[in-house]
């Protein structure tokens, strides 16, 4: 069986066999002449055969020698095209990519980078499930999740890739129907379209969760934007779901000044370790499609 210093002795002289110099294969190699003549004399030792002739001027291979550096040079060729083959394939995007995804921004936002992806990269097979749960990366088996808010879980891998801006709405009839609202405190006396029983402001420079009562409760972001629309009251919603109708002015903001910063948007990882290039370099056409905010 070969050892692994006879392979090494075997490169060794296939190095000085390509230079036709002790010293120079030792330059090469980072080691002594002495280093690389003793590792030819061992080999020579092996075979049983001469393999080089050597000279004060010059080292010249003998017959046996010719053979072997011929099988040796060829063999070696071989393998760096096949090292060379293995590294390109393992940098192309390839195989299965599993995602979480949730709501409109999931909808709008990364579906259609996802099928920009798949178009550059056809090889790679894209399982995306849209829930609003958050599901356990490690054990249900998912190279990524988009999530949205605070991160909890210290041992995931969390990239913040964009911002969500948030609006508290309602339309200009149900506004007119109640009059001015001042303060986050007066929202508990009227209609609120929500999934939870508080919202979070900034007041007097510090966060404070605001009680509410639910009048349309749901975790539906499309079913709270259709429920604000009909005049039932009251929502919170990302940008993505009422931008275009507060611009048409069918919703009007409020307490925007007790509005906290924009909400953090994470691509989240199982792992630093063994990630696939598809996942890789998902990430970076993420990073570099993604708006990065007011999402």
């Amino acid at each position: 069986m070969e050892t692994i210093q006879g392979m090494q002795n075997t490169y060794i002289f296939t190095k000085v066999a390509q230079n036709g110099s002790f010293t120079e294969a030792g330059k090469q190699l980072g080691v002594s002449k002495a280093y690389i003549s003793k590792a030819v004399q061992n080999l020579e030792n092996e075979l049983g055969k001469r393999l080089l002739n050597r000279t004060t001027r010059q080292v010249k291979l003998t017959f046996y020698g010719e053979q072997f550096f011929e099988i040796c040079e060829k063999n070696y060729q071989n393998i760096l095209r096949e090292k060379k083959l293995i590294i390109s394939t393992s940098t192309t995007p390839k195989g299965p990519l599993k995602i979480s995804l949730a709501g409109a921004f999931g909808e709008k936002f990364i579906l259609p980078l996802v099928l920009e992806f798949v178009n550059l990269y056809p090889e790679v097979k894209i399982e995306l499930d849209f829930t609003e749960r958050i599901i356990d990366l490690v054990a249900e088996n998912y190279d990524l999740a988009i999530r949205v808010g605070k991160m909890s879980d210290s041992s995931l891998i969390a990239k913040r890739i964009a911002t969500r801006k948030e609006f508290i709405c309602a339309t200009p009839k149900y506004l007119k129907s109640i009059g001015p609202i001042d303060l986050p405190e007066d929202l508990i006396k009227y209609n609120i379209i929500a999934g939870r029983d508080f919202w979070p402001f900034i007041i007097n420079e510090k966060k404070k969760n605001i009680k509410i009562r639910p009048y349309f409760k749901t975790n539906n972001g499309q079913a709270m934007l259709k429920a604000t629309l009909s005049n039932l009251g009251i929502s919170r919603l990302p940008e993505v779901y009422v931008k275009s109708y507060i611009e048409s002015g069918d919703l009007i903001p409020i307490l925007s000044k007790f509005m906290p910063e924009d909400v953090p948007i994470w691509a989240v990882t199982p792992s630093k370790k063994n990630v696939s290039e598809a996942l890789k370099q998902f990430l970076i056409f993420l990073s570099q499609n993604l708006p990065k905010s007011n999402c």
